[in-house]
């Protein structure tokens, strides 16, 4: 559909989509689905505008202000008596997960390009993706044996199959993160935003975004304020002689209008950089029609792409990755 879903689908239909997707979350599958069957909550949220109708912002601000999280008369009664305050922090903030997990999955990527290498976030939010290089990690089998690790803290873990490159941690001489609104990982409220939008039930989650921030807040990366396609050009042209330029997003493209997202990919494909992307399977289509038929059966979850070519499937939060064959 034109525009953005979450901006043109029904409320009710938003909140059974992400009843699906939230299966690792029960609290969150069973809020969602009661939201999408319950009339004066659904009245409410379409009341907000545009992008603002994401399911994540609404159900992170009922963590941030601490709602009860039952599905029932009393949650109705606590959005009803609570709406204003919750209206206002959705209209100020923004789906800005900082998941670290990720790099899990992007590390083994990076490490593969030649380094030393210069990396630039779209979408960095408080940066922790943009400190691969500063966590430990630890990439199992499915059976649990470890097939390699990395000290430091926190560890990474990831489950792998398939074969990919090295696992490894990569060699990053310089960083500059891209977002329209940059997080302080020092700043309590920053951090109490991003601490609300991970899901319930996932307490490891929370626990690793702890410790990245205060990785972060130690050492903060730099960030500069603006939209990616005003300002990419520009970041790009910061990247010192010597190194390997590589621009990196992950579930940010997603958040576009679809025609936003063609034209970020035309711009970084029209830089002298390499592209690293791990985004929703179905979000870049040029990434998506590129998959081989491979009869994967396996969970839904993204594509990690590089330089516009998917070489495996990962899970939301980086616990998982399936290398595709070449």
């Amino acid at each position: 559909m034109p525009g953005h879903y979450f901006a043109a689908a029904p409320v009710a239909a938003l909140y059974r989509r992400f009843a699906e997707e939230a299966r690792s979350s029960p609290t969150w599958q069973g809020v969602s689905s009661w939201i999408a069957e319950t009339d004066p909550v659904l009245e409410l949220l379409d009341t907000l505008p545009g992008m603002k109708r994401q399911p994540n912002l609404f159900l992170a601000a009922l963590r941030y202000f601490e709602a009860p999280l039952q599905p029932g008369p009393d949650l109705s009664g606590w959005i009803a008596e609570h709406w204003t305050p919750v209206r206002e922090l959705i209209l100020q903030r923004e789906t800005q997960t900082n998941e670290a997990g990720r790099c899990a999955v992007l590390a083994p990527v990076l490490a593969a390009l030649p380094g030393p290498l210069a990396l630039i976030e779209v979408g960095s939010s408080a940066g922790l993706c943009l400190l691969p290089d500063r966590y430990g990690y630890r990439w199992s089998d499915r059976a649990g044996r470890t097939v390699a690790e990395l000290p430091g803290e926190p560890v990474l873990e990831c489950v792998v199959s398939g074969s990919g490159p090295a696992y490894a941690r990569p060699e990053v001489a310089w960083r500059l993160g891209v977002d329209r609104n940059p997080l302080d990982p020092a700043d309590p409220a920053d951090a109490r935003w991003l601490e609300s939008l991970v899901w319930p039930d996932q307490d490891e989650r929370q626990r690793r975004l702890h410790a990245a921030l205060a990785i972060a807040a130690a050492q903060p990366p730099p960030r500069i304020r603006g939209e990616a396609l005003e300002m990419l050009p520009t970041a790009v042209a910061q990247v010192p002689a010597g190194l390997t330029p590589v621009v990196l997003h992950s579930f940010t493209a997603m958040y576009l209008p679809r025609e936003d997202r063609d034209r970020l990919c035309d711009l970084i494909e029209s830089l002298p950089v390499h592209w690293v992307s791990l985004e929703g399977e179905r979000a870049i289509g040029r990434i998506a029609d590129r998959v081989p038929a491979d009869g994967w059966s396996g969970p839904p979850g993204t594509l990690l792409a590089l330089d516009g070519h998917p070489l495996a499937r990962a899970g939301w939060h980086g616990e998982r990755v399936h290398w595709l064959a070449p």
